[in-house]
């Protein structure tokens, strides 16, 4: 009987197919906003004036979201102003008032540096650890919600599944169907 092969064979390439993006439907994205009046600083950023925060910690997989909330544009692009690496890993181009940038996901751990190639003083990092998303927590206190000056530990995003994880339910969901259909003698439709 040819059922029990080809139900077999569309079990196993469900699994693969979990196993293979899994990892990635679970990557988190760190939120920086390019704070308002930021190219008004003249090089006298602080730690919240330009990118906000000007340094952030993620896992590798992770991505960061740059948003701008500033009325001119702006760039997050990977390097320092002065040195040959500008724009290497990611360059976000020029990201318009209101508009976002998400970066590729950082495959390696290290410091990244970062700078606006339109105001060169504003400049911040990504600190990307070796650890999993459960690890390295770190301490923020969190305002514009509701839960005002409570402090929070631990990776404070929302891991974004996006089409992938879509893909991969169709697929389990096919397969079951198909092998249930295939053994059980379900009339076909």
């Amino acid at each position: 009987m040819k059922s029990k092969p080809m139900g077999a064979l569309l079990g196993i390439l469900a699994l693969v197919a979990i196993i293979a993006i899994a990892p990635q439907a679970f990557a988190a994205t760190a939120q920086v906003t390019i704070s308002k009046g930021a190219s008004l600083t003249n090089g006298t950023c602080s730690a919240t004036t330009c990118f906000n925060p000007n340094s952030v910690s993620i896992n590798v997989g992770d991505t960061v979201t740059w948003t701008n909330a500033d009325t001119v544009g702006h760039t997050a692009t990977s390097g320092k102003p002065s040195d040959n690496t500008t724009g290497t890993v990611w360059d976000s181009s020029l990201i318009k008032a209101g508009g976002t940038f998400t970066s590729p996901p950082f495959a390696t751990a290290g410091t990244y540096n970062y700078f606006c190639q339109v105001h060169p003083w504003m400049t911040g990092q990504v600190i990307v650890g070796a650890g999993s998303a459960t690890s390295s927590p770190t301490t923020t206190t969190s305002s514009g919600n509701n839960m005002t000056g409570m402090n929070m530990t631990g990776n404070q995003t929302v891991p974004e599944f996006g089409p992938v994880a879509s893909l991969v339910l169709v697929i389990a969901i096919i397969s079951v169907i198909a092998f249930t259909a295939k053994t059980r003698g379900l009339p076909k439709l």
